[in-house]
């Protein structure tokens, strides 16, 4: 994890240095280059990531990405670029003097959030070492980093897959260039992490003032969400592919208030990854042209500025395009036109897939907003999914109205962006609510900046009346006496907290089936104990490589064999028959069982619902359900674990 942690860091590094360079050569003919070398740091990360990022497609482009190519590339280009490493690292140097200074003036608020941003970073850590459950992870994500790393670059397809091997990698590069170093998938997660705080940097940043307060209510917006919170740590690309998105929006809106041309710039950059991540945010593109034609008319853009920018866009989302334009015939293969490799059904019943609600509840539901009852729908789903029961939701939709009414042109270019964002969503991807992803994050942005700016109304009251009446207990705080003794007090509380909690939940006899997430990052239960307790299959798959069981018969689970091999340390014993292994209809169940050894098979609890018949086909599904009758009578259970999947050893000789 910590040489996870390093290699993340060197690679922003390497881009905040190659990107200072090229803000201050866009922004020369400012009055004021660069608000300050801190807000440079907290708005660089993605954009470095941007820039590393299309660094690497370049090299991987050409079967080059190999730390003995790529490490003296990044040495080189340091030393060629050593006053901008100069520079990148006395605005580092200057972030910490300035959180030391505030603090001796009496003002804890940017040490806090310092203090608060390494908690958070070792806790989702520690909680990125629970190998994940969704089964994206293991069936597509980390194997497709695993064949760029052991090809150096990119082939086609990039995995055995014609459509999955040939999507935009963007993310799952950035996966590539960590774990080429750490070797194990954990640190994609952490490259998941960066992005996040890179987002949430970004996003504090664009307060005008008090930057460190901001942090605390973009916590308080987003992060007291699960729906954010809980998919950092995944090695999944979502929400990076949706902080990408709605940084571009960001950057846009800056560039809008201050006509700095490195933030139109940044804009491009960030665009590109998340283009170069999904397919599905060609969207943002249209958007932001809408908004950048106008401004190209009326001369309020120069043609050059915008030419740079789309090179930059280019430099990094258009390898993935204009590779499959020239191998498969469709850029945005296999949409729209042209799928060479996938058969015209296959692509029914996948767009068949993608255009209807996941969850079969919800397919009632009328996406088309050329009527009524759609408007309705949407409305409803609006409210249902993402409002109720939600308050900061409802304080983030609150921000917005009065950020509206104190700046009405300032946000409403955000809350439009917001609003068509959602609109998109339910008409064309109303698939499953991860699309909405962007939209949602854009939605507490906008918040957000609403807030800052009715604060910056409030400016004078403030310095006026609220500030003076605080000068006692900031004189109070900056005195030697309460420095020394606040971090003391600070230990002394949190030792004593979780001697509480350890007491509480029974020491060392805590019981697994209790525990939270949170004892495993206090140290009070191990990820393995945890994970048996807690996570559906975890326990039985252990269990059936510490005894080498083989060959379980397992047809239920999407990602068996590997999740299988997840689960034990990434050893692959072979011990599950993949789960599309099924005999034709009508064929000899004996000569099937037989032929691929099967001597073991799981039932799941869940083995005829309707949800698992749908996803995984109801024909295989009965199928499956028909062998495990078959062997059923000469079958006795051996475990059952506390999610009631029961594990089965089948005797072929015992009469039935």
């Amino acid at each position: 994890m910590i040489l996870g942690w390093c290699t993340v860091l060197s690679i922003i590094l390497w881009g905040l240095v190659i990107d200072r360079g090229i803000v201050a050569r866009l922004n020369r003919r400012c009055d004021q280059p660069f608000r300050d070398g801190i807000d440079f740091l907290f708005s660089g990360i993605l954009p470095a990531l941007a820039i590393s990022g299309g660094a690497a497609t370049i090299l991987g482009a050409f079967h080059g990405l190999r730390w003995e190519i790529v490490l003296p590339i990044m040495a080189v280009s340091m030393i060629w670029r050593r006053r901008d490493l100069v520079a990148v690292l006395c605005d580092l140097g200057s972030l910490f003097r300035k959180i030391a200074a505030e603090s001796k003036n009496g003002n804890p608020i940017p040490a806090l959030a310092a203090l608060t941003c390494i908690i958070l970073c070792y806790v989702w850590s520690v909680l990125s070492l629970f190998p994940s459950a969704v089964a994206d992870v293991w069936v597509f994500h980390i194997p497709l980093a695993n064949s760029i790393i052991d090809h150096a670059g990119f082939v086609s397809p990039q995995i055995d897959h014609p459509f999955y091997g040939n999507i935009p990698l963007f993310f799952d590069l950035l996966f590539a260039l960590v774990m080429l170093v750490s070797g194990h998938w954990t640190g994609a997660a952490v490259m998941n992490i960066a992005i996040f705080f890179g987002f949430l940097f970004l996003l504090s940043s664009c307060a005008s003032r008090w930057r460190a307060c901001g942090f605390f209510l973009v916590a308080a917006l987003i992060l007291s969400i699960p729906f954010f919170r809980g998919s950092v740590g995944e090695p999944m690309t979502d929400l990076a592919r949706s902080c990408f998105s709605v940084a571009a929006v960001l950057f846009l809106w800056r560039y809008l208030e201050t006509r700095r041309p490195a933030e139109l710039f940044h804009c491009a950059l960030v665009l590109g990854g998340a283009v170069g991540g999904k397919y599905t945010e060609l969207q943002m593109v249209g958007l932001i042209a809408l908004v950048l034609i106008p401004l190209l008319l009326k001369g309020r853009i120069s043609l050059r500025l915008l030419l740079s920018c789309l090179c930059a866009f280019l430099a990094v989302a258009g390898y993935w395009y204009a590779k499959n334009l020239m191998l498969l015939g469709n850029p945005i293969y296999p949409f729209i036109f042209g799928h060479p490799g996938l058969s015209d059904a296959w692509m029914t019943d996948y767009m068949l897939e993608l255009g209807r609600a996941f969850d079969p509840a919800n397919r009632h539901f009328v996406t088309n907003l050329a009527t009524l009852q759609g408007w309705h729908d949407f409305l409803y789903i609006l409210y249902e999914w993402f409002l109720d029961n939600k308050p900061n939701a409802f304080a983030a939709l609150a921000l917005i109205l009065a950020g509206l009414a104190v700046a009405f042109r300032r946000v409403a270019f955000l809350a439009a962006m917001v609003l068509a964002m959602f609109v998109i969503w339910y008409t064309v991807m109303f698939n499953h609510i991860r699309w909405a992803t962007p939209a949602y994050l854009l939605f507490f942005s906008t918040g957000f900046i609403s807030a800052s700016l009715v604060r910056e109304r409030l400016d004078k009251w403030l310095d006026r009346r609220v500030l003076p009446q605080m000068a006692p207990l900031t004189k109070m705080a900056s005195s030697p006496a309460c420095m020394v003794a606040s971090p003391v007090i600070i230990g002394l509380l949190a030792g004593g907290l979780w001697i509480s909690h350890w007491n509480r939940i029974g020491g060392s006899d805590l019981d697994p089936v209790k525990a939270k997430d949170f004892d495993v990052v206090l140290g009070m239960i191990s990820v393995d104990k945890y994970m048996e307790s807690h996570r559906e299959a975890y326990f039985m798959y252990r269990y059936i490589a510490d005894h080498d069981l083989r060959t379980v018969f397992q047809p239920f689970d999407t990602a068996n064999t590997l999740l299988s091999t997840a689960y034990n340390g990434g050893r692959d014993g072979g011990w599950q028959l993949p789960r599309y292994i099924l005999p034709a209809p009508g064929s000899d169940i004996d000569a099937f069982i037989k032929a691929n050894q099967i001597a073991y098979f799981i039932v799941p609890p869940d083995a005829r619902s309707a949800f698992l018949a749908e996803r995984i086909g109801e024909d295989k599904i009965v199928m499956a359900n028909s062998i495990i009758a078959h062997m059923m009578p000469r079958s006795s259970l051996i475990l059952t674990d506390r999610f009631g999947w029961k594990l089965y050893r089948f005797d072929a000789d015992r009469a039935s």
